[in-house]
């Protein structure tokens, strides 16, 4: 009897520590499942955002690249309508309240997470229940949508103005316009079939005269060496010496010039002495005076008698062209 109520004791007891572990289990499942920990500490902290772009409960909590916990829930604030992200953190380490929560992408197709950017400030370390700044990334589609808002909009005035040229174009070009820009065209075509055939013509000539032309180069190139020989054959001794005479014959003009203006010789005096100059002058006017009377009255001054004959006295003409000069 004794051993029967052991046996069955033992049953019973065994169905305990099953149904102790199974609810162990269930809680540890659950634990997991909503990312609690049951033996460790666990901070439950607060995010507000405006838009938090398609953010889901159980989306996970980086630190530094490291998933730390997950996101709880996210429920509206009232009246203002922001969103509430309530998010549990397991990690024993210890950083700054000031630190910020990041909404970013975890891909490129668009999934949100959150990661938070640990603050060095030396401020109260982070507790539960407090409630975090947020900031939001901005993304890669929203870089490029940010590209290509502007783009679009210069694309969209880029095709409007085109379409008023068109519209202006349509007015100015009528028909006859029209038909004056295909003969325009026509004569340009004409024009460079013309200068195609006058290349090709150009061509042919210079082959034709390609040893001509050979031969004019050697010659000019002959021509340049000889003068380059001619150059280098006027040493500088040559120019040296040049420039000495040269140096000397204005000396020589200079010291001429100077005895001039001093009043040195017969050129100085003329220069210089006014009395002189009039002097000379005045005999020049007498002996023309002198000549125009010979020319005008030589009986004035030569008389031939002829048998003796008595010389007669001079008389003065009534119009002495030497006395009228000498009057003007």
């Amino acid at each position: 009897m004794k051993q029967r109520g052991f046996l069955k004791l033992s049953n019973e007891l065994k169905a305990g520590i099953v149904v102790l572990a199974g609810v162990s289990a269930l809680i540890l499942g659950f634990s997991y499942l909503k990312s609690t920990s049951l033996f460790g500490s666990s901070k439950k902290l607060y995010a507000v955002y405006e838009n938090v772009g398609g953010l889901q409960t159980g989306t996970t909590v980086s630190l530094n690249g490291y998933v730390v916990g997950t996101v709880d829930a996210i429920d509206f604030l009232k009246p203002e309508g922001n969103l509430l992200v309530t998010f549990t953190l397991l990690t024993d380490y210890s950083f700054s309240k000031n630190s910020v929560v990041e909404l970013y992408d975890t891909s490129v197709l668009g999934g949100k997470g959150l990661q938070i950017i640990v603050a060095n400030d030396g401020g109260r370390p982070v507790q539960s229940g407090d409630t975090l700044p947020s900031s939001i990334q901005v993304g890669m589609l929203d870089k490029v949508q940010t590209i290509l808002d502007p783009l679009e909009q210069k694309v969209s005035q880029a095709l409007i103005e085109t379409e008023i040229l068109v519209r202006g174009l349509n007015e100015v070009l009528d028909g006859e316009t029209q038909q004056n820009l295909r003969n325009t065209l026509k004569q340009f075509s004409e024009t460079a079939t013309s200068l195609n055939q006058s290349t090709k013509v150009f061509n042919e000539l210079l082959k034709t005269n390609a040893s001509s032309i050979d031969s004019t180069l050697q010659n000019t190139a002959k021509l340049t060496q000889n003068l380059s020989r001619a150059t280098a054959e006027l040493d500088g001794a040559t120019v040296a010496s040049s420039i000495t005479h040269l140096n000397a014959s204005l000396g020589s003009l200079d010291t001429l010039l100077k005895q001039i203006n001093s009043g040195e010789g017969t050129l100085g005096l003329l220069a210089t002495d006014d009395g002189l100059y009039t002097a000379l002058k005045a005999n020049l006017k007498q002996t023309e005076l002198l000549l125009q009377d010979l020319r005008l009255n030589p009986k004035r001054y030569l008389s031939v008698s002829v048998f003796g004959k008595k010389q007669k006295d001079y008389e003065l003409p009534e119009n002495d062209s030497a006395l009228n000069s000498e009057k003007n």
